[in-house]
């Protein structure tokens, strides 16, 4: 099948279905856009899952960034407006030491002679002179709120449409498997979880489901 063909085939699926609803890892899928070479518009996923007749809801997860609270409302207004629902926290930014153990497990480290050792000291200490000794990375994990979000409404589904590539919510697709509900997930070639693949009913190309606007990089 081509890519048409391939749309129209996960359409016609999830139409078969009498109510879905669809959960969209923001994050998780800006990473996506790496791997396919291109950007998304999230107004445009929304507006095409609102024209699928079985989709009741689609909500949609995203952090809101305090260091950068404009672009982070802009966003969110696109979400609200396109038609979904946002479920949305504060980003935490998590103080890190610029250090061997940053860029390495400790069980990698032990492989390493001293001569890598020294070449890797000097990459840290080159690090340090660019950017400081400590880096603050942002932490905004949606896995518990989308899960819980599932389970409650397993009763009112026939499907789930998941936006998201993250083993942790295999469990809970598998408790709602075990209801009799069917576990839809779309994602992107190497970055889908061995453990979703085992539980979906079907997997979805988002690069071949997406029919809206490309932004290629």
């Amino acid at each position: 099948m081509n890519i048409e063909e391939k749309r129209k085939f996960y359409i016609a699926t999830l139409e078969k279905e009498t109510a879905v609803i669809a959960y969209l890892d923001l994050v998780n899928m800006f990473h996506w856009q790496e791997v396919l070479k291109w950007q998304f518009r999230i107004e445009d996923v929304i507006k095409q899952l609102s024209d699928i007749q079985s989709i009741k809801e689609i909500k949609v997860y995203y952090g809101f960034n305090k260091k950068e609270p404009q672009k982070s409302k802009q966003l969110h207004a696109r979400i609200r407006k396109a038609g979904a629902i946002l479920r949305t926290k504060e980003v935490k930014f998590i103080r890190k030491t610029i250090d061997e153990a940053l860029l390495f497990k400790r069980s990698t480290r032990t492989l390493f002679d001293n001569g890598i050792h020294t070449e890797i000291e000097e990459i840290v200490q080159g690090l340090r002179k660019i950017i400081g000794n400590h880096i603050e990375e942002p932490k905004c994990n949606f896995d518990v709120e989308i899960a819980l979000d599932m389970m409650d409404s397993a009763e009112k589904i026939s499907g789930v449409l998941l936006f998201s590539g993250d083993s942790d919510l295999a469990e809970p697709l598998q408790r709602l498997k075990i209801k009799g509900k069917k576990i839809y997930i779309v994602g992107v070639r190497g970055m889908t979880a061995g453990e979703l693949h085992k539980i979906k009913d079907l997997y979805i190309d988002f690069g071949k489901f997406y029919a809206g606007t490309k932004r290629y990089l």
